[in-house]
């Protein structure tokens, strides 16, 4: 069996401060979306090494969504 010094449980204090906050955010809120969102931070933030997607998985996401916008941003301007 390997020993683990005490260390490795060591939590940076930054990180303590950081997740503090989603769990007070998290409780306060009565929205299940708005506390599973807060749950998936609380991951994020405590396992900062963890894969995270990039605009690069999603090939041509990011021209749609401008487009989108854009749209959007025309269709106001020409309603007012």
């Amino acid at each position: 069996m390997t020993v683990n010094p005490i260390e490795h449980l060591d939590i940076p204090l930054e990180q303590v401060a950081r997740v503090a906050v989603l769990l007070e955010a998290k409780v306060r809120s009565w929205s299940p979306s708005d506390r599973l969102a807060w749950s998936l931070d609380q991951q994020l933030v405590t396992h900062p090494e963890a894969p995270v997607s990039e605009d690069a998985d999603y090939p041509g996401w990011a021209e749609h969504i401008a487009a989108l916008e854009a749209a959007n941003h025309k269709a106001r301007k020409e309603a007012s």
